[in-house]
């Protein structure tokens, strides 16, 4: 698929002239990332914007000691790296694919073109802009605020809310335990021993990737004073 149908799907685009995508697409450079690969680094001096087009990756920073932290999942459709491509500071965090993905590239000063002309596109990206800092602000309140069986628990109740059909449906994550763990601040091992605990009381199902919440007014319950 050329790349103009390609970002013609985009949700961000939609309501732009077909002109003005196509010429996006013109200057939109695609490449395919493997699972693990960097797609950006910290302090890249990269003067793009860059979107998602299949497959999912992670936003995240780490420390020189390899703590990391990740702080948003793109998913397929999303865009990402919007301080690249409207200011001249280095990227401040980290990208990499989580499972095969191909990424969109398009030349900083092609997007402010085209936000001049179309102040449809300055409103969505003002809209996913607020979004993110929707969820980053209760990554830290969680982080901050609330124990590790909480922060699984909220974790669960998202991706129920977001993965599956209606509350009390199977749903299955779409990322590993390992970064699951990394999500909301844990090791793996402690990750591990609550699912488990969930698990005993009857609160969730859980086979691998796939979850079920039997009770939550009990998940709640079971982690309110952590």
């Amino acid at each position: 698929m050329d790349n103009f149908r390609l970002l013609r799907r985009i949700p961000l685009f939609a309501g732009l002239e077909d002109e003005a995508v196509r010429a996006l697409a013109n200057r939109a450079e695609t490449n395919v990332y493997e699972p693990g690969d960097r797609i950006i680094s910290q302090s890249d001096e990269t003067q793009a914007f860059f979107i998602v087009l299949s497959g999912r990756a992670k936003i995240f920073r780490s420390t020189p000691e390899g703590k990391e932290q990740t702080l948003y999942l793109v998913e397929a459709g999303q865009p990402f790296c919007f301080c690249t491509a409207f200011t001249d500071k280095p990227y401040p965090v980290d990208v990499t694919a989580l499972e095969e993905s191909l990424v969109a590239g398009i030349p900083s000063e092609d997007m402010e073109d085209l936000a001049r002309r179309e102040p449809i596109l300055l409103l969505k990206i003002m809209q996913t802009l607020a979004g993110r800092l929707l969820e980053t602000m209760n990554l830290v309140e969680s982080l901050a605020l609330h124990g590790t069986q909480k922060r699984i628990a909220r974790f669960l109740r998202h991706s129920e809310g977001c993965c599956a059909t209606r509350p009390g449906d199977p749903f299955s994550l779409h990322i590993s335990h390992a970064e699951m763990a990394r999500i909301v601040g844990t090791t793996p091992e402690t990750l591990s021993r609550v699912i488990q605990r969930f698990k005993r009381l009857r609160l969730i199902e859980a086979s691998g990737r796939n979850i079920r919440i039997l009770d939550h007014d009990g998940l709640d319950d079971a982690t309110r004073n952590d």
